[in-house]
């Protein structure tokens, strides 16, 4: 049974609210290769997005996976994105499911944002 949100973590009371928002720094970006050729897991690949730092629009960290044929696909956080108001939540890990695997991989984003490691692997 699904439950109402309600104030349960970080985020903005309205997509209007999150564009008033700061602009984000960094981005987090699943990349595949599948069909590709290329026999190599795939990798989040942390993207600069800050328009004032000198590695502005450059990918500034791979994080590969630990397995081949994966295909990583969308990804989520570990707390609510639209909830909002209560501060001792935070976002520290992403979640990476897999289409071909069904692995779910989760990945630490809190200690070292700009250099994300695996914090678990699910299958």
């Amino acid at each position: 049974m699904a439950t109402k949100c309600g104030n349960c973590g970080p985020g903005y009371s309205t997509p209007l609210e999150a564009m008033k928002g700061p602009r984000e720094e960094i981005v987090y970006l699943p990349c595949i290769y599948r069909n590709t050729g290329t026999e190599a897991p795939d990798y989040l690949a942390t993207v600069d997005v800050d328009p004032k730092s000198p590695q502005y629009c450059q990918v500034i960290h791979r994080l590969p996976m630990p397995n081949l044929k994966d295909e990583l696909h969308h990804s989520g956080w570990n707390t609510c994105s639209s909830c909002f108001g209560d501060s001792t939540k935070s976002r520290t890990k992403l979640v990476l499911p897999s289409l071909i695997s069904s692995r779910i991989y989760v990945v630490d984003v809190g200690s070292e944002p700009r250099a994300p490691k695996l914090h678990k692997a699910c299958h």
